[in-house]
């Protein structure tokens, strides 16, 4: 009777570590998908020489998606909805890319970014209410410039203080959001 007990205890630890490996497999294939049709949602923008730069996935019901276009001239924001079916456009912005921050509204999330030299090594958003968070910093070898994004579907950013360090910790720039969202920016797609 030990004898079936032990074989019964290694096919169910074989099953189990089967279904295991299984759904983690599944998982890592669903987040590969999404990003394949994140992809296909921004390209549908037409806009010329588009290089998706970043994804955002939310809570697995929102996503933003950082893309450059034009010869790299332009930074844009997509947000879109996951549906039963893959993900839905919500909204859009692009800003031609230049010293400037922008600080735009989408339909649930409020982001600022901005294109900063490739010196930057930390940046800080500190917020009105006094709260202080580290941007995310985008980056990579295939991108000429180098961004920070910050995004929120909660807080306000309008006079938000922006500042960036360089690897030593010295400052290198500090800049105020403007009160309003949206205000000067070349394109907003809605």
């Amino acid at each position: 009777m030990t004898k079936i007990k032990k074989i019964k205890k290694k096919m169910s630890l074989l099953v189990f570590s089967s279904v295991i490996v299984l759904g983690m497999w599944l998982a890592w294939d669903l987040i590969k998908d999404d990003e394949r049709l994140i992809e296909q949602e921004v390209h549908s923008l037409h806009q010329l020489y588009t290089e998706l730069i970043h994804i955002e996935l939310i809570n697995n019901e929102y996503s933003l998606a950082f893309y450059e276009w034009g010869n790299l001239e332009h930074i844009g924001v997509v947000e879109l909805e996951k549906t039963l079916f893959g993900w839905r456009f919500s909204s859009s912005m692009s800003e031609r890319v230049g010293q400037d921050a922008f600080y735009v509204e989408l339909n649930h999330f409020s982001v600022i970014s901005q294109a900063v030299p490739s010196t930057v090594d930390e940046v800080y958003i500190e917020l009105p209410n006094g709260n202080i968070h580290n941007a995310k910093l985008i980056e990579g070898e295939e991108l000429i410039n180098k961004y920070w994004i910050y995004y929120s579907d909660t807080e306000i950013l309008s006079q938000a203080i922006v500042t960036t360090y360089d690897k030593n910790g010295d400052k290198l720039s500090e800049v105020k959001m403007p009160d309003e969202p949206n205000e000067g920016l070349d394109r907003t797609v809605e």
